[in-house]
């Protein structure tokens, strides 16, 4: 799970690369960042990206982002929207990170390589309705995973979905890696917390980053939280870069605040999925009006430059 702090300076990098050339036009992906229960914000945004016609004709993510894009891949109708949004509204962090004396003594005597077992989130996967292959879905479905002995990122077009979306999850340290192939893989955020570059390189030409809610401005306390904030600023940046770097047009959506004391913390899921809505179809509405539609993509002109937050 990437520990997402804000994505809030990436619209000023967004209007910047946007002056330089035109808006590509093409392949539209839904990018989901990762964020483990702040990514509930994602489920308001799709139910607001798809109400204004915009469907995309792939998607890809990382982490806690890759179970929303594969859900959404598998049945992206408003049914199928309902049940995601019913899945997280069950979520408890028992659900997630069933937390023990046993395996936290394992992990520390080096007889585990995770304080908490993946078991119960293979669960949560299989209770989602997911499709059971990365090919089977609806609409084409990519996932990224980190190569834990190189550090690359990693992408998962087709196999079994369940693998895939454990290793997209596995946060160093919390969860054991997952093996895939020849390959151990750990959490995309790692790599790629907002795989744009990675939407590209499958197709992409035009991208809509879906964040993952920011904590709330104070600074937090405790090691934990400091921890995660850290590693939120580093990822940040490196998500800045991706973003600049991208060929194609990137449209960011705006990013919720969450009240969640951490990532495992499901407390405020039913207000970050009412505000990705409400922030999404504000946007959408000040930004965007529909001018075609083909079989699955609509396509739509941006009446003032997009991205900023």
């Amino acid at each position: 799970m990437a520990f997402s702090d804000s994505l809030r300076s990436l619209g000023n990098v967004r209007h910047l690369h946007d002056r330089r050339r035109p808006a590509a036009s093409g392949p539209v992906a839904f990018v989901f960042q990762g964020g483990g229960s702040l990514a509930a914000p994602q489920v308001g945004m799709l139910r607001a990206l798809t109400e204004a016609g915009l469907m995309p004709d792939l998607v890809i993510g990382s982490s806690a982002g890759a179970l929303n894009a594969v859900a959404f891949a598998s049945d992206p109708s408003p049914a199928g929207l309902g049940r995601l949004e019913s899945v997280w509204m069950s979520l408890r962090r028992r659900r997630v990170a069933p937390f023990s004396v046993r395996t936290a003594l394992a992990a520390v005597a080096g007889r585990g390589d995770g304080l908490v077992s993946n078991s119960a989130l293979r669960g949560l996967i299989e209770s989602a309705a997911v499709a059971g292959t990365l090919s089977g879905t609806s609409i084409p479905a990519h996932v990224v995973a980190t190569d834990l002995a190189s550090g690359e990122p990693v992408v998962l077009s087709g196999g079994e979905t369940a693998p895939a979306l454990l290793a997209s999850c596995a946060f160093p340290g919390l969860y054991p890696p997952v093996e895939v192939g020849e390959r151990l893989l750990v959490d995309g955020g790692v790599s790629a917390d907002v795989p744009v570059l990675q939407a590209e390189a499958v197709g992409a030409q035009v991208t809509y980053v879906l964040p993952a809610a920011a904590y709330g401005a104070a600074l937090p306390h405790g090691p934990m939280p400091l921890a995660s904030h850290a590693l939120s600023q580093i990822l940040s940046l490196s998500a800045r870069g991706d973003i600049a770097a991208a060929r194609g047009s990137v449209h960011v959506l705006p990013t919720p605040h969450s009240q969640a004391a951490s990532l495992v913390d499901f407390r405020d899921t039913s207000r970050l999925i009412d505000e990705g809505y409400r922030l999404a179809a504000d946007w959408l509405a000040g930004h965007v009006t529909q001018t075609a539609a083909g079989p699955r993509t609509a396509v739509f002109r941006a009446r003032t430059a997009v991205g900023a937050i």
